[in-house]
């Protein structure tokens, strides 16, 4: 007699509670059972996906074992119908037996399904045993000699899976599940492979698919479809809804959709695909520590953080080994309380990890977590959060400040005295993002000390870097904020960062040049309201700013007599830095005049007084302006020379759009002096440092690069370069 025990095979004597006489395997030729699937009439993406999982069928197929696959991923993000996209779609090369179980349903009862496969598979029922294990061990008998593709949708469990496995090393087994079934993988040798969401433009296009929106409607509907998170079945209720209300209800559902709440109200719809509902589920499976920090997590100014900033919002410091928390994909390396957490978001798909030790919350996870801790039952624990995250954000921004300038700073929490005793680390471009999202989230909380707190230590990295729309939308908060305050120095500061930032980006189309103007007069007023040293610092610095103003509009004597005013209003205040940047900027305004020797001692002093202090950063940009003036003053192979000794002093990390403006103006002279391959060589180069930046100047030096490519070099314009 051959007995078989969970698929092994014993040869000998046998003691056993219930001996199983299992009848011979399942014929090849018995009729074929449905799959059953439902395809989508449209469906978008996931090829490359199903190019991976063809691969993993063809690796199993030539070692001639089971394939088995996992896919995993967020309610709505549509596993079920990538395996059945897969199935369909490979006709042919899957095996023509299809079983199907779909535990998602309720349809949990693992002796059931094995029994009604069994029924699907002719088996007498007769010879069947009872018990889980039994009729397990009697299924992978039944189809040891049968290649049979084997369907399990909405797995939670390994547990589930395990009995459902069939005996062919033909086989082929589907398995979807929200989660990461890591037992699987392990034990089982079960490939998987995670769904992301779609991209912006695949989500666009499902979005008019569905809804029939042309290509007229693209701009207006963007909001829908970044709300909607690249989640298929987000954007699907959305078009639904589009499609029931008529086209004219976008803009409606756009105004309504940027409320914060109203998405997951949107997507709540009365049946069983319900998002909010099906995530509603999820956050009801986590643990206690796993609910919480998913709770908190959605307080997370943006959808990307770092293991830093989730101490910050649970309020732990962590054991060392959490610290940056690098792992395989989904996973992380520690193994302290905080890791486990995250592993359990992680195992959940609630979270997935990114490069350099981020983690991303999908868009309408991160909304839903947010609505969690928003409930009133949470209070103390969301405002203890917020306090936590917002003061993260304005230590880094803080810290990135004090160490990348000495410029004078309006400090009444102490933080800069502190940082000057024991500098910070400046990671301010790996957290920009994040910083910029902090000041609205503390504008709006009510934290507006620290709203405008963080804008003033983005200063000289958004000023050095060109990143003009992130310092403009940070400080419009900052000048809220400010205006909240007791602190009238806090409000004069902020008015004229965003006069400065204004003016430095000096785009005519959005108005920048009159509204630096009225914040500069702003900060003005406010600063001559009181002698203290932080007030006349700043009336100075609001003076200079109105000089530079009136030199861009052509009047260089208003100019002048603004710097002289902006001088005195130093007198008796130790700020050499000050000073120095002044004499920079008359510099500047002589050469406007004509008055190219004045213009010349002023600045060749200015570029001395900034050797001193080390500052290598303003070395450059003097001799950048000298290197002007004596364009202006027609001394060309002077001029060349400077501007290759201001490349050379101008700081290489976190100078690109300084060195851009550099080369940009070279490039310029090269043309004019005929040297078209030197022009073409430094426009390249300014090129693609315009473009690491996200500057508009880029299309200005591809123009000058097009012109020479088609032997005709373009009049340039000149590059500020701040």
């Amino acid at each position: 007699m051959r007995n078989l025990i969970s698929g092994g095979v014993i040869h000998g004597n046998v003691y056993m509670g219930q001996v199983l006489n299992f009848p011979p395997p399942a014929e090849a030729d018995e009729p074929d059972v449905s799959m059953g699937a439902q395809l989508p009439r449209h469906y978008v993406n996931n090829a490359e996906l199903f190019a991976a999982m063809d691969t993993v069928h063809a690796q199993c197929r030539a070692e001639h074992v089971p394939t088995r696959l996992l896919l995993c991923g967020l309610p709505g993000l549509g596993t079920t119908a990538a395996a059945d996209q897969w199935v369909v779609t490979r006709k042919g090369e899957l095996p023509e037996k299809h079983l199907r179980a779909s535990l998602g349903s309720g349809f949990t009862d693992v002796t059931a399904i094995l029994e009604r496969w069994l029924d699907q598979l002719r088996a007498p029922k007769d010879d069947r045993p009872s018990g889980v294990a039994a009729l397990s061990a009697y299924f992978r008998a039944r189809t040891a000699n049968l290649p049979v593709l084997v369907f399990i949708d909405g797995a939670a469990t390994e547990a589930q899976v395990r009995p459902l496995l069939p005996g062919s090393a033909d086989s082929v087994v589907l398995i979807t599940s929200r989660a990461r079934l890591s037992g699987l993988v392990g034990a089982l040798d079960v490939a998987q492979f995670a769904l992301d969401p779609l991209d912006e433009a695949d989500s666009d296009d499902l979005l008019a698919r569905v809804a029939r929106l042309g290509e007229q409607s693209r701009a207006a509907r963007l909001p829908l479809v970044r709300a909607c998170a690249g989640i298929p079945l987000a954007l699907r209720i959305i078009a639904a809804q589009l499609v029931s209300l008529g086209p004219e209800a976008l803009t409606e559902l756009v105004a309504q959709l940027s409320d914060r709440g109203s998405l997951l109200e949107a997507l709540d719809v009365p049946d069983d695909i319900s998002l909010p509902r099906m995530l509603d589920a999820m956050y009801r499976g986590l643990d206690a520590d796993g609910a919480r920090a998913y709770r908190l997590l959605g307080l997370h100014p943006t959808l990307l953080l770092d293991a830093d900033a989730i101490r910050a919002l649970l309020g732990t410091t962590g054991p060392a080994g959490t610290r940056g928390m690098v792992g395989a994909r989904g996973m992380v390396a520690a193994t302290g309380p905080l890791g486990r957490t995250v592993n359990a978001l992680l195992m959940a798909n609630l979270l997935d990890r990114r490069a350099q030790g981020f983690y991303l919350m999908n868009g309408v996870v991160h909304e839903h977590a947010w609505s969690i801790a928003a409930r009133p039952e949470h209070t103390e624990e969301r405002e203890a959060a917020l306090d936590r995250i917002l003061a993260h954000y304005t230590a880094i921004a803080e810290s990135g400040e004090a160490r990348r300038s000495g410029r004078w700073r309006h400090d009444p929490a102490g933080a800069y005295r502190r940082l000057a005793e024991a500098p910070g680390t400046d990671v301010v471009e790996r957290h920009r993002d994040s910083l910029v999202a902090a000041v609205e989230t503390a504008s709006r909380t009510g934290r507006h000390d620290l709203a405008w707190r963080i804008c003033q230590g983005l200063w000289t990295h958004c000023l050095q870097g060109g990143h003009h729309a992130d310092w403009i939308k940070a400080l419009t908060f900052g000048v809220a904020s400010a205006a909240e305050v007791a602190d009238p120095l806090a409000l004069a500061r902020m008015h004229y960062e965003l006069g400065f930032a204004l003016l430095d980006r000096y785009d005519t189309e959005e108005d920048d040049p009159r509204r630096a103007r009225e914040h500069l007069d702003a900060a003005l007023i406010i600063a001559r309201g009181e002698e203290t040293e932080g007030h006349r610092r700043t009336e100075s610095s609001a003076l200079e700013a109105l000089a530079l103003l009136s030199l861009r509009e052509g009047a260089a004597e208003d100019a002048l007599d603004h710097l002289d005013r902006a001088l005195t209003a130093l007198d008796g205040i130790d700020h050499r830095r000050g000073r120095a940047l002044l004499g920079y900027h008359r510099g500047r305004v002589l050469t406007a005049l004509g008055r190219h020797g004045d213009a010349e001692r002023e600045l060749r002093e200015a570029r001395a007084r900034f050797a001193r202090f080390g500052d290598q950063y303003n070395v450059a940009r003097c001799l950048t302006r000298l290197a002007e003036d004596r364009v202006a003053a027609s001394l060309l192979a002077e001029a060349l020379a400077l501007f290759t000794e201001a490349l050379e002093a101008m700081p290489v990390e976190g100078r690109a759009y300084q060195r851009a403006g550099i080369l940009r103006q070279r490039g310029d002279l090269s043309r004019d002096l005929a040297e078209r391959s030197a022009a073409v060589a430094d426009w390249t180069a300014a090129l693609a440092f315009y473009e690491e930046t996200g500057s508009p100047l880029a299309a200005e030096v591809e123009a000058r690069l097009s012109a020479g490519a088609d032997g005709e070099l373009a009049d340039g314009g000149s590059a500020d370069g701040e």
